[in-house]
């Protein structure tokens, strides 16, 4: 079974950090909810920083469209700030990954 993607995937705007405040803050949500989403379809328990840009879920090569390494660590950020959240992601920075809690 293949992964569905949210429509905003397929947007090439959703791959730029939004400037308005309420905007950015619906982005970052959707981008949670799209990498808790991978994770849990990939079985993935960790995401490399290093190699994160190039993953799929940050990487849609059909429209050409990469989120930048500043913006996936602001996305890793809020998912470190939700860790209480039951399935989020904890950032483990001596290892550079995020993990699942």
């Amino acid at each position: 079974m293949s992964f569905e993607w949210p429509w905003q995937y397929n947007f090439p705007p959703f791959f730029t950090l939004q400037p308005n405040v309420d905007t950015r803050q619906k982005q970052l949500a959707a981008w949670c909810s799209l990498v808790l989403s991978y994770c849990r379809h990939q079985k993935l328990y960790t995401l490399d920083v290093l190699e994160a840009q190039e993953s799929p879920v940050f990487n849609n090569k059909k429209i050409e469209r990469k989120l930048s390494v500043e913006a996936i660590q602001v996305v890793f950020e809020e998912l470190r700030k939700k860790g209480g959240m039951p399935n989020a992601l904890i950032w483990v920075s001596r290892y550079g990954k995020l993990m699942v809690k």
